[in-house]
């Protein structure tokens, strides 16, 4: 669903970009927003390869053994629709944040996602600690890294 409503953002700032001029030229042909258009296509492809890449994970090793991937792109994939979200706002300039399009609530919908699915520290703590332990028991013949107290 993420992917999707930065895909509606992204055309909304695709058709901003051929509709309104600035400076006697249209917005595509500054080269701040074509630097914004291709970012935004990249982050776009990126967040659906990971979130690909996680769900063929999940049925290769199950849901347990792909910890580090859904972690991984609960921190990514928020993370890249919220900057092509951010990108399209501001393409709209003042149009971007009022209620003539889905994108102010978009913005809105986004940040409160990324609050409710918790921290992305936490996220990326469980990512760093998996990947080094897989590490220790590539590195000690299967062993298990023992556990660490520490003192707050």
């Amino acid at each position: 669903i993420l992917y999707y409503l930065a895909q509606r953002c992204y055309d909304l700032m695709l058709e901003r970009s051929m509709s309104r001029k600035t400076f006697g030229k249209y917005l595509w042909q500054h080269g701040s927003l074509q630097k914004d258009i291709a970012d935004s296509f990249a982050d776009l492809q990126s967040a659906r390869l990971l979130t690909l890449h996680c769900a063929h994970q999940m049925d290769m090793v199950g849901p347990k053994q792909a910890r580090q991937h859904i972690s991984s792109i609960k921190v990514a994939v928020p993370n890249l629709v919220m900057q092509v979200i951010d990108r399209a706002v501001q393409a709209h300039g003042g149009a971007g944040v009022c209620e003539d399009t889905i994108l102010a609530s978009a913005w809105a919908n986004m940040r409160t996602l990324r609050i409710a699915d918790g921290p992305d520290e936490v996220h990326r703590r469980s990512v760093a600690l998996l990947e080094i332990k897989r590490l220790y028991r590539q590195r000690n013949d299967g062993r298990e890294l023992p556990k660490v107290h520490s003192r707050l």
